[in-house]
């Protein structure tokens, strides 16, 4: 551990050294469209985003489907739900699923933090931050599966929650693998390796669309489907896909627009722009930390950049036609 403790204080001494007398650039689009306003506010503020939603300080959540009047624990937060179950989980192991009226219908306590979870009717999958990755039946509190992956030493905090796919189940690890796993015995069926880094390696994109599976790293995307795999290897910062096209927000800000086996038909650069997020709906939506939000055909041929309210620092979450940022909330312009 202490030599861990070194190496990371070395590598952030030399980033202060190097950055000395390098003045920061800044996006600074010239033809801004027009200023947008938030559409209302929360009933409190965002305290902390996970892969499944947002949580509010007065213990309410925000889930793909919008605000749900939950009340979750202090120093719980949410993690995912399902038909009005709805996952929680605290710093110290504990795991809780609660239903539309705030009880607690199953509680569990682990050695350590669920760091991702995600439920179907009464299975519960879940990642450890150990990385380790259980298959639980809450009816019976029987563990389907129980394995332990190998270890690693830090993570990104954008991690991907396991997928649940008719009679398998998708397990992103931690130190960047996949693991597809049959429901019912808990066998493991295929292990695809996406990176093999120690430090921030973890999976922090996986979506499914079709029989199409696309998963992301911090530095490597891959399209995998029943005949081939794509590969792309970038500063990965966001991903979306869409049914036959993936977009790949890079850290530089560049937008590359890819087909469903990653290779690339277009690329976009936003100079010095810093992506917080992306999503789609009529348009593909990229928030820039600086305070703009940039909307662009499926296409990438034509774009149109607006001024949000203020500039992005602090959690920030998306349903399917919003964004929510502190105590407010902004729905995507539509056509």
């Amino acid at each position: 551990m202490r030599m861990i403790g070194i190496f990371l204080f070395a590598v952030i001494s030399i980033s202060i050294f190097q950055g000395c007398g390098t003045k920061r650039q800044y996006f600074e689009p010239k033809d801004v469209l027009y200023a947008v306003s938030y559409d209302g506010s929360l009933p409190a503020s965002i305290v902390d985003v996970t892969n499944g939603g947002a949580t509010l300080a007065n213990g309410e959540v925000v889930t793909k489907n919008g605000i749900k009047d939950i009340k979750v624990p202090a120093n719980f937060s949410f993690l995912g739900d399902d038909n009005g179950k709805y996952l929680i989980a605290s710093g110290d192991g504990k795991l809780e699923i609660l239903d539309d009226n705030s009880e607690v219908l199953y509680k569990r306590k682990f050695k350590t933090q669920v760091v991702a979870a995600s439920i179907k009717k009464s299975v519960i999958a879940l990642i450890l931050s150990t990385n380790r990755l259980m298959l639980i039946d809450t009816k019976s509190n029987k563990e389907i599966l129980n394995s332990k992956q190998d270890d690693i030493y830090a993570v990104d905090s954008r991690i991907a929650s396991p997928y649940f796919l008719d009679s398998l189940i998708i397990f992103p690890t931690l130190d960047g693998k996949l693991l597809i796993i049959d429901r019912k015995s808990g066998k493991i069926i295929k292990n695809v390796v996406v990176g093999d880094e120690k430090f921030f390696g973890n999976i922090i994109y996986l979506g499914v669309l079709g029989n199409r599976l696309v998963a992301a790293t911090k530095n490597r995307v891959i399209s995998i489907n029943p005949k081939s795999m794509g590969i792309l290897d970038v500063d990965v910062k966001d991903v979306v896909v869409l049914k036959n096209r993936v977009f790949v927000f890079t850290k530089d800000g560049t937008v590359i627009l890819c087909d469903a086996d990653l290779k690339v038909l277009k690329k976009k650069k936003f100079p010095f722009a810093v992506f917080a997020g992306a999503i789609y709906g009529d348009f593909i939506y990229m928030i820039e930390r600086g305070g703009y939000l940039i909307a662009t055909d499926i296409d990438l041929i034509s774009t149109n950049i607006y001024k949000m309210p203020e500039n992005i620092d602090s959690y920030l979450f998306f349903t399917k036609n919003s964004l929510y940022y502190k105590d407010k909330y902004l729905k995507l312009i539509e056509k």
